[in-house]
């Protein structure tokens, strides 16, 4: 596969006050999974910057705000995965706002009057067609758009990206990751879906069994597991690419977890490393997670995994844009 061309983020924002006040185009939104839909908002704040010689901005929050006020089960990408991702698309600067109390009362109109304008000095402000925003959600584009506009601004409305007929969303995505369709959400986010963790020690329990798994530990408690289940997964692991089968769940045949774990077998792969970082990749969901009768059924089920996980894995190529 050829190698990924990567501009570095010039600069990472904590706060709308940092920002030097250069005269900016500015996508705004959460950004949460950096599906097909937010990739396209972002294409077109970077074709618009570039030709108005304006500095491109994404301008997102570091706790998204449908956590504190909506309830919403997960996020798809963590901070750093959103980083990673927005520097693949040629933007110079990132805002990540705190989400505070005091963000949260911040009407819609002084949102646009003195983050946008005021602060990010926003010529160009680029969004999805539904997107709200200000205290109680109250704001949307029209309001925006009759703000900036009266400030000799523009905005720039960008129409939802429609993947197997429907509008793509991120609660469309988190539906689809918690109920295991990975392959479903591979399409809207236009990647495998994936989580990243350190490889820790478990009961080595695998490896009595014939097939030695890599536990690996989330480090971030809102970061969206998909279902239980078994999966056929890649896993980059020190810059290497490796099929693997990855267990989420309760390991019911044998000690049932008090908690959800998750269980990486990597196939052709013989490496300690433990302690090392890992990023797993679902391809496709197998089968769900269930009790066997026996270790021996178990191993037989795990055997035709592996069968079933080296075709799939094979049949999909990197057609999904793998990342190391």
């Amino acid at each position: 596969m050829a190698a990924e061309s990567v501009q570095r983020v010039s600069s990472i924002y904590l706060s709308s006050s940092e920002f030097p006040g250069i005269a900016s185009a500015v996508a705004v939104g959460a950004f949460d999974g950096f599906h097909v839909g937010h990739q396209r908002i972002v294409q077109e704040l970077v074709d618009c910057g570039h030709k108005a010689s304006l500095a491109t901005v994404i301008y997102t929050f570091r706790r998204n705000p449908k956590l504190t006020t909506r309830g919403i089960q997960g996020l798809l990408t963590t901070n750093s995965e959103r980083v990673e991702l927005a520097e693949k698309t040629g933007v110079e600067s990132i805002v990540l706002e705190d989400f505070s109390a005091r963000f949260q009362g911040l009407p819609a109109e002084a949102f646009v009057s003195e983050i946008l304008i005021s602060r990010l000095n926003a010529g160009v402000v680029v969004i999805g067609r539904d997107f709200h925003f200000g205290k109680g959600r109250t704001g949307n584009a029209e309001m925006m758009s009759r703000i900036l506009d009266n400030a000799g601004r523009r905005l720039i409305i960008v129409a939802p990206v429609m993947v197997d007929g429907e509008p793509c969303s991120s609660s469309i995505i988190r539906t689809s990751i918690a109920e295991g369709d990975v392959e479903r959400a591979a399409r809207l986010l236009g990647r495998f879906y994936s989580i990243e963790g350190v490889i820790v020690t478990g009961n080595q329990m695998g490896g009595r069994l014939g097939f030695p798994t890599a536990n690996v530990e989330v480090p971030d408690p809102v970061k969206l597991l998909p279902g239980n289940g078994v999966y056929a997964v890649r896993a980059v692991v020190d810059g290497a690419i490796v099929n693997g089968v990855c267990n989420i769940g309760v390991r019911p045949t044998i000690v049932a977890a008090s908690r959800r774990t998750v269980e990486v077998h990597l196939l052709d792969f013989d490496r300690q490393v433990y302690g090392h970082l890992v990023s797993v990749q679902f391809a496709a969901r197998l089968r769900e997670e269930v009790h066997f009768a026996s270790p021996t059924a178990l191993v037989k089920q795990i055997s035709r995994d592996v069968l079933r996980a080296r075709v799939i894995l094979g049949s999909v190529g990197g057609r999904q844009g793998m990342t190391k």
